[in-house]
């Protein structure tokens, strides 16, 4: 008998189940494994973010909670259901971000640094922008001088409820909502494409 692979055995699994079930599975295979392969990588990387996270707090050249005030104050705005944070970083410091709980822009306007996150690592210059997307924590080695502007959704006008808002304690505590896919699918209907 050949060697059998971890996916082998699941598929095994999973066609036994379907032929002992009398209901019809809404998925393939192939899509729970994926969705599981997803997961696990997931979960890689945040385990792998909180190690170095915890590696690097002592270290000198990280701007932690309290190290970024101290070295560049952060500046904190808020107008209509908007939150405003504005912030510099010296060159040759680590930043590592919070958990994010909203979808929300950022800004270089100022330096150039190298982002680590859960989708690679990229080196940007100033101008540049990206979106946060709800999850992310990364990484930011900071090359030269820079200023960041995030512009988060908010409802909270203070400092301490909007950190609340803003921010998850942990990566289970992510506030993922599903997307409302509602206004494609009337599209999809009025223009006749059958899916």
């Amino acid at each position: 008998m050949t060697d059998m692979t971890a996916r082998d055995y699941a598929k095994l699994g999973f066609d036994e189940f379907l032929e002992s079930s009398d209901k019809e599975f809404p998925f393939s295979f192939d899509d729970v494994w994926l969705f599981i392969e997803q997961k696990r990588a997931k979960e890689t990387w945040q385990e792998k973010i909180n190690q170095f996270e915890d590696a690097v707090r002592g270290d000198e050249s990280s701007l932690g909670d309290n190290m970024l005030n101290v070295v560049m104050p952060v500046e904190h705005n808020f107008t209509e259901k908007q939150y405003i944070r504005e912030f510099r970083a010296p060159a040759g410091h680590t930043i590592v971000s919070k958990i994010h709980n909203t979808n929300h822009p950022i800004f270089l306007l100022e330096g150039e640094v190298t982002i680590i996150e859960e989708s690679g690592e990229r080196r940007v210059k100033a101008p540049f922008y990206s979106i946060t997307e709800v999850g992310t924590k990364r990484i930011v080695l900071v090359h030269e001088d820079c200023l960041f502007v995030t512009v988060h959704p908010a409802n909270s006008t203070t400092i301490h409820e909007v950190e609340e808002e803003v921010v998850a304690k942990t990566f289970k505590d992510v506030n993922i909502q599903p997307k409302d896919y509602s206004v494609l699918d009337k599209f999809i209907k009025e223009i006749g494409v059958s899916t």
